[in-house]
């Protein structure tokens, strides 16, 4: 989140849990398509992307999971929101980045934050890349995104600690359950 001192309503997806009804969500697509929800109330529409940002007061935006990483972020008065669905691919293409962008388009923001927005981001691999087992790297999506969003200026990022893999009771898993698994929604709303 990005210092709100009271932060909007928002949950992260778990087995079983369900998004408010006024939810939007959009397809996804493994790239750093951002849609812009608005409107007075908002249309439902056929949107493609793995960011939703909102300013509506009371609308809720989501993304849909199984090991991909939700990252939820709203800005300093959360009245501007935004959920973003991280895989490899839009981790390596910068999705976090680019949803923080219109996000930031959307609230104004001084000059130092333009600043670190236009910044280009330095090479982390020695800090997300670590050899596994099997001889193939494992990638920290939560560590790269973090990164990508403190060198963008976010002050607050928040780690939930959880692993989708791992944690059968709490969650869905593409990795665990191949294509039968489920899928799991995390959704953020704009303050009133």
């Amino acid at each position: 989140m990005i210092g709100t001192t009271d932060p909007p309503a928002h949950a992260f997806g778990r087995r079983g849990d369900d998004p408010p009804p006024e939810t939007f969500t959009a397809a996804q697509v493994h790239g750093t398509a951002v849609v812009a929800v608005a409107g007075d109330p908002p249309a439902p529409s056929a949107m493609e992307g793995d960011a939703l940002v909102t300013d509506v007061p009371g609308v809720a935006v989501g993304v849909v999971t199984a090991d991909c990483l939700p990252i939820l972020l709203a800005g300093p008065d959360g009245r501007v929101v935004a959920a973003v669905h991280a895989g490899w691919r839009g981790t390596l293409a910068g999705v976090a980045n680019a949803a923080l962008t219109v996000l930031r388009e959307r609230y104004e923001v001084g000059p130092e934050v333009s600043a670190a927005v236009r910044e280009h981001f330095p090479r982390w691999a020695d800090r997300v890349l670590a050899p596994g087992p099997g001889g193939r790297d494992h990638l920290d999506l939560v560590s790269l995104n973090a990164l990508q969003l403190a060198a963008a200026g976010v002050r607050d990022v928040r780690d939930q600690g959880a692993c989708t893999r791992c944690d059968a009771a709490r969650f869905h898993s593409y990795r665990r359950d191949g294509a039968g698994a489920g899928r799991m929604v995390s959704w953020i709303r704009a303050a009133p």
